[in-house]
């Protein structure tokens, strides 16, 4: 789990560092990653990719804490928010960004344990969801995180996988929208037409007639096919999976 820490407090970066050095000697599978401002940690996201889980501090010059959230998202970050405050007035505003929780300061081991052990939860659970494929070969489990998109093809399903993998399934007997009715109960995942399958989380930009995907693939639709994937893929980013 990969966790990113932005806070432009000198004092509340050296003690939330301390605490998350306690929290990773515990959890041995967590790294966290430090940054002084919203601007370092959006550079950082656009070169290596997003993390599992941000903690943002709210109070922020340049760029607040809220103002980060809603630029992460718009990036297409769907990783977990916390936010660092000293009052809950917040809340509304944290509300539109899809904050997962928020620790007040000053911050105490307990309550930093309890925000982060609940928000690693949700992204353990979230990266376990996986659906069955037949192929000709074999029945192959295939994690819904790892799915970018599926087509109907020759009346089997190919599945383009992250690392630039694919999957085809074995003949479909029933329509497309049957055969992948597992994933589509997973808001992460949108029909567009009868033969294709999106993976929100996996959208990287929205063009005028063409989807960009996060491994640089890109697939051309209509440009009123790509205003709902626009909608659908802002919707996502903003509310996630809830």
């Amino acid at each position: 789990m990969n966790i990113a820490i932005c806070d432009d407090d000198k004092y509340c970066r050296e003690n939330i560092t301390e605490i998350a050095e306690q929290y990773k000697l515990i959890h041995g599978d967590v790294n966290y990653h430090i940054f002084e401002d919203g601007e370092t940690l959006i550079e950082s996201t656009k070169k290596i990719g997003g993390f599992d889980l941000y903690i943002l501090d709210v109070v922020m010059p340049e760029m607040n804490g809220i103002e980060l959230g809603s630029a992460l998202r718009e990036l297409g970050c769907d990783g977990k928010i916390i936010y660092l405050t000293s009052s809950e007035e917040f809340a509304i505003d944290a509300f539109r960004v899809k904050a997962f929780n928020y620790i007040l300061k000053p911050i105490k081991k307990d309550g930093f344990f309890a925000a982060v052990d609940e928000a690693l939860e949700a992204v353990r659970k979230k990266k376990e969801k996986y659906v069955i494929v037949k192929t000709k070969e074999k029945s192959v489990k295939l994690a819904f995180d790892r799915i970018i998109h599926a087509q109907l093809i020759n009346r089997a399903v190919s599945y383009r996988l992250t690392k630039g993998e694919t999957v085809e399934s074995v003949t479909v007997r029933s329509s497309f929208s049957e055969a992948v009715q597992e994933l589509l109960r997973d808001r992460r995942f949108m029909l567009c037409g009868t033969s294709t399958l999106l993976n929100l989380q996996h959208i990287a930009s929205v063009e005028s007639e063409a989807i960009v995907f996060s491994d640089g693939d890109k697939m051309l639709f209509t440009a009123k096919n790509c205003r709902e994937i626009r909608s659908a893929w802002c919707d996502y980013c903003f509310n996630g999976e809830k």
